[in-house]
């Protein structure tokens, strides 16, 4: 065995000291040949005789006796009386509540064996913080587990009322049935498309819940001036007279989409919905269409309370709201924006929101492309 220099042994202390963790340095014998402060205050070893040459076992017993777990006990003291070229990590629970991770490594000169190194940090904070991670993961999928079952539960719950409601309206617009003036059939066929929506609403309940992705869109023509009409039109229909001024404005002229007119319908609703809800009846919200060469861009502005600016794009995660939402009492579920997006996302679009220029309020923009030209 080589005798260790008083030099090197102070360049061993001063090499330990600068370590950021707890350090344990022996030789080959398993002798101790520095032990740096940290160590001693971590292992509060300031009674014991560490001096150069001490056997490790002084240390061995001292944390042994400080260990809560007697399987952990036991597997340090078999340990001790081997310490083989193999670098190892261990983790030990102490009877004062810490956690200590030991990794445990051999000092090599090429081949040759010098000693053994042990580096011991507290992870105690970093356990906790593990198990409140592993512990958010559990609750998340238990939420999981209840949005699925509540989508599924839904879907059985929606599917009957819904087909009575669609064979109804079917029946009623049906020549055979009787005539209807125009704007009963209007009524009709209004009742008939929400029920449709509905219904492609709740059947993708059980896959959005799921993270999974929605039906695919059935494409054909959409005017879009008809489109924001449409909407606008139901939106005064159901309010019979109160709430905020509606307006829309939109230019017959201008290429048609091609998208699933059913979809853009309930998402244009969703918005036209959210800004009647945040708006004041005395406030007014404005539907605007413009046509660009290579896209449709829809504004939906209101007077209403706004958007925080870090929510600006939080809202369009499901079951997210906004704070001012959630305290001034107004009812939702976070699901609506969240829909809206989703559906123009599968027409190859965007939704932004923005808030409006010089007063109270927020604008909701969607930018939908036009068929075979670049956006």
């Amino acid at each position: 065995m080589h005798e260790v220099s008083p030099e090197q042994l102070s360049l061993a202390a001063s090499l330990l000291d600068a370590l950021p963790q707890a350090a344990l340095l022996l030789d080959r014998d398993l002798r101790v040949v520095r032990v740096n402060r940290r160590c001693t205050a971590l292992l509060r070893l300031t009674d014991l005789d560490l001096s150069p040459g001490t056997t490790r076992d002084h240390v061995v017993d001292h944390v042994a006796g400080l260990l809560a777990r007697p399987e952990e006990r036991r597997r340090l003291l078999e340990e001790s009386g081997t310490h083989g070229p193999v670098t190892r990590t261990t983790d030990y629970h102490l009877k004062d509540g810490r956690t200590l991770r030991r990794r445990r490594a051999p000092v090599l000169d090429g081949e040759e064996l010098l000693g053994h190194l042990w580096l011991i940090e507290d992870v105690t904070r970093r356990g906790e913080a593990e198990e409140g991670l592993y512990e958010q993961v559990r609750k998340l999928a238990a939420l999981a587990d209840d949005r699925a079952a509540f989508a599924g539960r839904a879907l059985h719950e929606l599917r009957t009322p819904l087909s009575t409601v669609l064979s109804f309206a079917e029946l009623l617009l049906d020549p055979a049935g009787g005539p209807l003036s125009q704007e009963q059939a209007s009524y009709v066929d209004a009742i008939r498309r929400n029920a449709l929506r509905m219904r492609s609403v709740a059947e993708n309940l059980p896959r959005t819940a799921g993270g999974g992705p929605v039906a695919e869109p059935r494409l054909g023509q959409v005017l879009v001036h008809e489109l924001i009409e449409r909407v606008v039109l139901e939106a005064l229909q159901r309010a019979a007279g109160a709430g905020p001024y509606i307006t829309a404005e939109c230019p017959v002229t201008g290429p048609p989409l091609i998208a699933d007119g059913g979809m853009l319908t309930g998402a244009l609703e969703e918005l036209v919905g959210n800004a009647l809800r945040f708006t004041p009846e005395d406030g007014r919200v404005e539907v605007v269409g413009k046509a660009a060469d290579d896209h449709w861009t829809i504004e939906v502005g209101d007077d209403g309370i706004g958007v925080p600016l870090e929510y600006h794009e939080e809202i369009f995660t499901p079951f997210v709201r906004a704070p001012n939402a959630r305290r001034g009492g107004y009812p939702g579920t976070g699901l609506g924006l969240a829909g809206a997006l989703d559906t123009v996302r599968l027409h190859g679009g965007t939704i932004t929101v923005r808030d409006h220029d010089g007063r109270p309020g927020a604008v909701f923009t969607v930018r939908l492309p036009l068929p075979g030209r670049s956006s």
